[in-house]
């Protein structure tokens, strides 16, 4: 027999119609900083101000990935989408990413020449755009925390836009140096650290997503340590073939095989909803598949040794 748990843990449901709200928010302010630092750092011929644009229109995308993912959840499965549409976010969020690291290039090479050749910044429009950038920064921080409370996604957008308004400062520190001693090459310098600043941030999303479409266990999940509490269960003998994975973000899934005295169907089905819940409260796992077996198996460890077989057996 299996046990089987359809709650997701962070659905639709879970994920409150307030924080939609304060993601929508972020967003919209966000994308006036980006427009406005865009225009600005053009007219002053800033390319700090360019590049804490794109810095800046990374949270704004992932505050736009987080919602996104919300309305993607609400939709529901189908026969063809049997998991839902979780995992559209992640490729999203992929996709954003590997255009982020082609910008950072155009940053770098634009940077490269204006060291080599520095070119006249106006430091005063560079120093007022950043700070009411900065200002912005703290603003969308200060609603998003008063809106959402402790809500996990915008506890993590949170600290992005800190991020956001210490490069802000960086490019307010920079419009200051401009002024006082007009030496221009502070201003690709900027733009070179903010530049990497993106790259650790879309390296770190690139290398999650691609974990995530290879099926890896998840990060925050010690697999070594969720078979030791499974075997704990007073009447499970043993646990093969298990599986963890990430289905969308903080959406986790587990499937496993488990040995069982050759017990009532009742009192074995006992033990499997123990186990879920154990699961859901102990790590998370919402959504977790169990096959309950009275007869071992061949195999050796509790992970799946999975095989091409190229010929069919008699």
């Amino acid at each position: 027999m299996s046990g089987h748990d359809h709650n997701h843990g962070v659905s639709a449901e879970s994920f409150s119609e307030g924080t939609a709200y304060a993601l929508m928010m972020g967003i919209a302010l966000n994308l006036v900083i980006v427009v406005v630092e865009i225009v600005a750092g053009y007219i002053a011929g800033s390319l700090g101000l360019l590049s804490d644009a794109v810095h800046n229109f990374t949270d704004m995308a992932a505050l736009g990935l987080s919602w996104f993912a919300f309305e993607q959840a609400r939709k529901p499965a189908t026969a063809a989408k049997t998991f839902g549409y979780h995992r559209t976010g992640i490729l999203t969020a992929l996709i954003n990413a590997t255009v982020l690291v082609v910008i950072t290039v155009w940053i770098f090479y634009e940077a490269y020449h204006r060291l080599l050749d520095p070119q006249p910044v106006g430091g005063l429009l560079v120093l007022v755009t950043a700070t009411v950038a900065l200002l912005a920064n703290l603003l969308i921080v200060f609603f998003l925390r008063k809106r959402a409370g402790g809500d996990i996604n915008i506890r993590s957008a949170v600290l992005h836009l800190l991020g956001d308004a210490a490069a802000s400062a960086a490019v307010v520190i920079s419009g200051i140096v401009i002024i006082a001693t007009g030496w221009y090459p502070v201003d690709p310098l900027v733009s070179v650290l903010l530049g990497l600043a993106i790259l650790w941030g879309a390296w770190r999303i690139i290398k999650e997503t691609v974990e995530i479409f290879l099926e890896e266990s998840p990060r925050a999940i010690d697999v070594d340590r969720v078979v030791e509490e499974l075997m704990e269960e007073d009447g499970v003998k043993d646990i093969h073939d298990i599986h963890v994975w990430t289905i969308g973000s903080g959406i986790y899934a587990l499937s496993c095989h488990v040995l069982v005295d050759d017990v009532k169907v009742s009192d074995s089905s006992r033990i499997a909803r123990y186990l879920k819940k154990m699961l859901a409260r102990d790590f998370d796992i919402h959504h977790s598949t169990l096959e309950m077996e009275t007869v071992p198996c061949d195999v050796n460890g509790p992970y799946c040794d999975i095989q091409h077989q190229h010929n069919r057996p008699d």
